[in-house]
């Protein structure tokens, strides 16, 4: 459900891009072949809201005192009601890493292309390598779309080459066989292929980092390890900040519940079940909030990101055991 008003307002949004090439259509098939991936965004407010119903109606038919009555105690019951939400989060995390993501990715590249015009002077930015210049709008594995490639000698330009997609191999790039080419020295003997190494900062970007897989995370981080430049530290950190968040995602799901399932517990009287669900949501809410505060902080600090990911998550179990030592 989440999912579905989330695409509504992406469509309405994309609507604004809209053109011969990128119709309604294809607007269609970007919010709908995008929404898998996005949905990671939600897992953790949907599965405590569902926890949150599911316990809540228990409690009204009387269910929960009758476990309690034959031995169950409160933190046990709200463990094995978290089982389908952590079942449902891991499903998910891992369909995202196998499918989903790459489908998102995938998705992004055929709007860029579909879209009329380039991206913004501002968003291209130029590699050099020898006497070779490449720019590119996005790169999924090991596919460049919306290249550029420029081939200087003595402070000269030799050639200009322009492509939709280019293949990377090893320290080769392979060019789309409909690429475009213009020789300032009117040499005609061209070949679809150029040499160039592209370095691992390039590779990937800050708002890219949430959508590459925690293999080729790690990958990376494992990368930029051993460096001290301040830039490959950024980079770490923020690598360190996608990692931890996913990896990490059952277990925040998991304390969400204990804590705000502690709430159910409570006399029907104090509140009602709408009241304790809406305050769950907004929890869920504020606790993401002061994850992301929390790692800002660290990061900019230099301190250990997975502590900052780890903080609301041990504040809240604080409060668990104060919570579940009153009920």
């Amino acid at each position: 459900m989440f999912g579905v008003l989330d695409s509504i307002f992406i469509f309405i949004s994309e609507l604004e891009n809209i053109s011969n090439k990128y119709n309604v259509l294809n607007i269609f098939k970007y919010v709908l072949n995008s929404m898998p991936h996005r949905l990671i965004d939600f897992i953790d407010g949907a599965c405590l809201l569902g926890v949150m119903i599911s316990l809540g109606i228990s409690h009204q038919e009387g269910n929960l005192n009758v476990l309690r009555s034959s031995g169950r105690s409160p933190l046990s019951i709200i463990f094995i009601s978290s089982i389908g939400a952590l079942i449902l989060s891991l499903s998910l995390i891992i369909l995202d890493e196998v499918w989903f993501q790459k489908i998102y990715l995938n998705s992004k590249v055929n709007k860029s292309i579909l879209i009329e015009g380039n991206a913004s002077p501002n968003e291209i930015k130029w590699i050099k390598y020898n006497e070779s210049f490449l720019s590119f709008e996005n790169i999924i594995d090991d596919e460049l779309y919306k290249v550029r490639f420029i081939k200087t000698k003595n402070k000269q330009i030799e050639h200009y080459i322009k492509s939709d997609t280019a293949t990377i191999n090893k320290e080769k790039i392979f060019f789309d066989a409909d690429f475009q080419i213009k020789s300032f020295n009117g040499n005609k003997n061209f070949i679809d292929s150029e040499i160039f190494e592209i370095p691992i900062q390039s590779k990937i970007s800050f708002k890219n980092i949430d959508h590459i897989k925690l293999r080729d995370i790690q990958g990376y981080r494992k990368v930029f390890s051993n460096s001290s430049l301040k830039k490959d530290i950024l980079y770490k950190k923020h690598l360190d900040k996608a990692f931890y968040k996913k990896v990490l995602l059952p277990f925040s799901i998991l304390v969400l519940v204990i804590y705000f399932g502690s709430l159910i517990f409570t006399s029907l009287r104090d509140s009602t079940l709408g009241g304790r669900i809406v305050v769950a949501v907004i929890g869920a809410f504020i606790y993401k909030l002061i994850q992301d505060l929390s790692i800002g902080v660290f990061i900019s600090y230099g301190l250990p990101v997975l502590i900052g990911v780890l903080i609301p998550s041990i504040i809240l179990i604080a409060f668990s055991i104060f919570s579940y030592k009153k009920i």
